[in-house]
């Protein structure tokens, strides 16, 4: 699909809702097996977005009013980063807004907000291999460089 133009803003609290959708379509992509609950992901990203004393900024991409993908970032520090750095938390573009740039412009507007925070880069998880290898391929073909998985656990 092309888009006329691809517009990125900040999110803004009355994004709140969307933003919350999105994240739970991205994660319903990630893990279809999961018992995600949209109300709770609507309800997170308000009390995110309101939460003023934090280091985390979500943006939007909108084409002629329709919402295209999100790309949110936090700021990290740590002794091998020699400090403060960006990590990209939730990047997501809707199946009709992929290989049309969408993806492209939000991260060209996560680079521009990491320069202007200071930041020497930005890290960023992938999702498991080989399932998600386009993902990959976007990222590294966007000048990332594998740094080794990521993992989580429970606490």
């Amino acid at each position: 699909m092309i888009f006329e133009e691809i517009i990125v803003e900040p999110a803004r609290k009355e994004d709140a809702q969307r933003l919350g959708e999105l994240v739970f379509a991205m994660e319903r992509e990630l893990w279809p097996e999961g018992g995600f609950d949209v109300e709770r992901f609507r309800l997170v990203a308000e009390d995110i977005l309101f939460d003023d004393g934090s280091r985390y900024w979500a943006f939007l991409a909108r084409s002629q009013g329709e919402l295209l993908g999100l790309i949110t970032l936090v700021e990290k520090k740590a002794i091998y980063a020699g400090g403060r750095f960006g990590e990209i938390i939730e990047f997501y573009v809707v199946p009709s807004g992929r290989c049309a740039g969408v993806g492209k412009t939000l991260l060209n507007h996560a680079m521009h907000k990491g320069r202007e925070m200071g930041w020497p880069y930005l890290e960023v998880g992938a999702p498991r291999q080989p399932a998600w290898k386009t993902t990959l391929s976007f990222y590294l073909h966007n000048e990332f460089r594998e740094i080794g998985p990521r993992l989580e656990r429970e606490i």
